[in-house]
């Protein structure tokens, strides 16, 4: 398909078959929008072309590309490679064992993301235990807490800085729909010093004032349970990661001084894992602190209510 207008790119790594195939259902469902597949597997020891090849082809389905990298270099190298390959004018990332929410989430996100003409949108989503025999819906805090700041009519660029940096009220990465040139720069400004965490590089357009827009609707149910940013084993690559991006931010110039100058300061105490540092910066900040308090007392919850229906087809039910 020739510039369709979202190219879904679905990130693998030894992915089970079975997963993959609920995701791309999810996928091929989607209604009133164009859109290309982009398989871009990470150097999997179990190359699956074939067997994607050939469930496209049962399915009658031709707009797909595969990008099968030989060796295996980190999601952040692996989403490039994937965005090289596509062809659409915005990027949809998705994981197997994630679904999009329901057949109209892809003419949602891009009719927000046109009639705003936003860089990035982003909408909630809905959590499943990913570990259960039967679908299960997961209650939990809806990221981000704030979301006022990201709509059409009120659209504050310094709050959404505050709150992706300082606040740490950042988007989930799994619910965006970026311009295809806008998630390349960044990515490739990551490159080599983030490896996993692609989603830090929505930190970076925040931080140089990137139009982020919210779509109202849930977009994406997200399994909870063996993904890298859900399993302990990976908490310090994801720090590491985290890390490098921080220390990039810090390094590039910014109008405002004083902004910068609060950046580095949570970076160093309220982020730093000593609590002596972290009541210091509270101490400094009490706005924040206050700020705080707010979304852990009347949090904003992810959504539980789904298309029964649409979820049978997705599991082959």
């Amino acid at each position: 398909m020739a510039n369709p207008d979202i190219s879904v790119i679905v990130l693998t790594y030894n992915a089970d078959l079975n997963d993959l195939k609920k995701t791309l259902r999810s996928i091929m469902l989607q209604k009133g929008v164009s859109y290309e597949i982009v398989i871009a597997d990470d150097g999997s020891s179990n190359n699956l072309s074939d067997e994607i090849s050939a469930f496209f082809k049962t399915s009658g389905f031709e707009d797909y590309v595969l990008a099968m990298s030989p060796e295996n270099h980190g999601t952040v190298v692996n989403v490039i490679s994937g965005v090289e390959k596509a062809s659409g004018r915005y990027v949809k990332l998705i994981s197997p064992g994630d679904y999009l929410y329901d057949e109209d989430s892809l003419r949602k996100l891009f009719d927000c993301a046109v009639k705003n003409d936003a860089p990035l949108v982003f909408g909630d989503i809905l959590i499943f235990d990913s570990n259960a025999e039967e679908f299960t819906v997961i209650k939990k805090w809806a990221y981000p807490q704030i979301v006022k700041c990201y709509s059409e009519d009120n659209y504050d660029p310094e709050a959404v800085r505050l709150n992706n940096l300082v606040v740490a009220d950042n988007i989930h990465g799994v619910s965006t729909l970026i311009e295809r040139g806008v998630l390349l720069k960044y990515l490739k400004m990551i490159e080599g010093k983030v490896i996993y965490c692609e989603d830090l590089s929505y930190r970076l357009m925040a931080y140089e004032g990137v139009k982020m827009i919210r779509c109202p609707y849930p977009i994406v149910m997200y399994g909870y349970g063996e993904g890298i940013s859900t399993s302990g084993k990976w908490e310090e690559r994801l720090r590491n990661d985290t890390r490098a991006a921080n220390e990039l931010m810090l390094s590039m110039p910014c109008s405002d001084e004083k902004f910068k100058e609060l950046m580095r300061q949570a970076f160093e105490e309220r982020f730093s894992g000593d609590r002596k540092k972290m009541k210091a910066f509270f101490a400094k900040h009490p706005d924040l602190l206050l700020k705080k308090l707010k979304m852990e007392r009347s949090p904003r919850y992810t959504a539980t209510e789904y298309n029964e229906a649409f979820v049978s087809q997705i599991l082959g039910a």
